[in-house]
């Protein structure tokens, strides 16, 4: 909002706290141009030109992804707590037609888990692996999104 005045900049953010600091920043720098809305995903029917997701819990990672697709809209994520993701009435996992093939919900389910461990408290090997696991959680999604003709 700060760096580009002319652009209208809507959050979206579920939970009040954070959407109290953000106000509160966007109030300290004057800025005129962002709304402020809570609201889950899914209950936001708004257009948009690129969606930004910060922090994306889980699931709500593949909700931000679906409502970009959606609308047609650009998109740059930082996905977190992989352990959190697990099939809804929305989202059924491993999502690419390539992880189906070679995965099943369990084995996927395990991977997500696995993805979590990165924490610095854990051995190196532990976090590489962990690591390892978030890139093949995202090709997945990556994938998934490829056949809406996004280039990932």
């Amino acid at each position: 909002g700060y760096i580009l005045p002319l652009c209208q900049i809507i959050l979206v953010e579920n939970k009040e706290q954070s959407l109290i600091c953000a106000e509160k920043r966007s109030d300290e720098l004057g800025l005129h141009n962002i709304w402020f809305i809570q609201a889950n995903m899914d209950n936001f029917k708004g257009s948009f030109n690129i969606g930004v997701a910060l922090h994306a819990c889980g699931v709500a990672t593949d909700m931000v992804i679906e409502h970009c697709i959606k609308v047609g809209a650009a998109f740059v994520i930082s996905p977190c707590c992989y352990g959190f993701i697990q099939n809804t009435s929305k989202f059924a996992f491993p999502q690419s037609h390539q992880f189906k093939k070679v995965l099943s919900y369990k084995e996927h389910m395990i991977l997500c888990r696995f993805a979590d461990q990165t924490a610095v408290q854990l051995p190196p090997e532990r976090r590489q692996i962990g690591k390892q696991c978030m890139g093949l959680v995202d090709l997945d999604r990556a994938w998934s999104v490829e056949r809406n003709s996004y280039s990932v």
